[in-house]
């Protein structure tokens, strides 16, 4: 027993030593991927509603889950740049992409060769908001409702431009259908992103314009522009003066974009999993939900597989849309 017993106390600081060195390597390499700010993709210019949407929710999560989350703007070709920069990130959890509607939607309908699929190429993570878009118009127009401006359009025959956020785009489309119930000379004028175009139609460059109501609620509420018509089956609750397409007689547009999260294809489910009850309990959040109302967003949770039956929905409503404009992928 004598013999054994420092053998035994000998083999047993052994191993705690081994312990010891083995949690103390273990630890540096922890807080290292800890400390590694996740990423945010944005596809859209600072100082648009994506963008501002992205950055109120990165700052809750990093406050929510203890690690540092950044908003990384790609942005041109409506979001496609980001887009191909999801899915060329490794699928670890540390790239994500908030993306709007138009990008995983319309782009992969307008153009030949988009260099992303979202539905092998993207998983989705989980629906944050629900966003109407309107028709807002420059006071110089003189118009409250549709038929006012289509007057004021028929009138001014070189003054149809609509301006919208980005080629080949729900607005895009949208001013063709608008041109054709008012008998008007529409014409979209696309930019990079809402934040310039509305720039443009609060100086006056153009007469009138169409993108979601986070980027015109607060123009309209400084006087700036007017909404005159917003999307969806029913008046914005955010601006309940400004009546719908359909209620004007514009038939197409019942439909609410959205905002949503992705990560590359091929994230483990529990990162998923993580970052969808992080998502949860931040959008329950009465500050942040405040910030997103603020923008014209209505908060909508929604897990990734009732988005994905969303983003089916929707790409088969404009994919009818886009083919009978006459539209071809470019």
């Amino acid at each position: 027993m004598s013999t054994s017993c420092p053998n035994t106390r000998r083999r047993l600081l052994g191993a705690a030593t081994a312990l010891t060195l083995s949690l103390g390597l273990a630890a540096p390499a922890l807080a290292q991927s800890s400390a590694q700010p996740v990423r945010i993709l944005v596809g859209f210019p600072a100082g648009g509603g994506v963008d501002a949407a992205s950055r109120h929710v990165a700052e809750v999560l990093s406050q929510q889950m203890g690690q540092s989350f950044v908003v990384d703007n790609r942005t041109g070709a409506g979001g496609q740049i980001a887009a191909v920069a999801l899915k060329q990130a490794a699928p670890n959890g540390q790239t994500l992409f908030m993306s709007n509607d138009h990008t995983v939607v319309i782009v992969p309908q307008t153009m030949k060769s988009p260099g992303f699929n979202p539905a092998t190429d993207f998983v989705p993570v989980a629906r944050v908001v629900q966003i109407a878009f309107g028709l807002a118009v420059h006071p110089s127009t003189q118009a409250h409702r549709l038929a006012d401006y289509g007057k004021w359009v028929r009138e001014q025959a070189d003054r149809g431009a609509v301006g919208v956020p980005a080629p080949a785009s729900v607005p895009e489309f949208t001013t063709g259908l608008l041109g054709q119930h008012l008998g008007a000379a529409t014409n979209a004028v696309p930019y990079r992103g809402g934040a310039p175009m509305v720039a443009d139609l609060i100086g006056g460059q153009i007469p009138a314009g169409i993108t979601s109501l986070s980027e015109l609620l607060p123009q309209q509420k400084a006087g700036k522009l007017r909404v005159i018509a917003v999307s969806g089956t029913q008046r914005s609750a955010l601006l309940p003066d400004a009546p719908t397409f359909a209620e004007q007689g514009v038939k197409g547009v019942e439909q609410s974009n959205f905002l949503a999260l992705y990560a590359p294809a091929g994230t483990p489910a529990p990162v998923i999993k993580r970052y969808q009850d992080a998502l949860r309990e931040a959008l329950a959040q009465p500050a942040l939900r405040e910030k997103l109302e603020g923008l014209g967003m209505q908060v909508d949770f929604a897990a990734g597989d009732v988005l994905g039956r969303q983003m089916t929905q929707m790409t088969e409503t404009w994919g009818q849309l886009i083919r009978a404009s006459g539209f071809k992928p470019q």
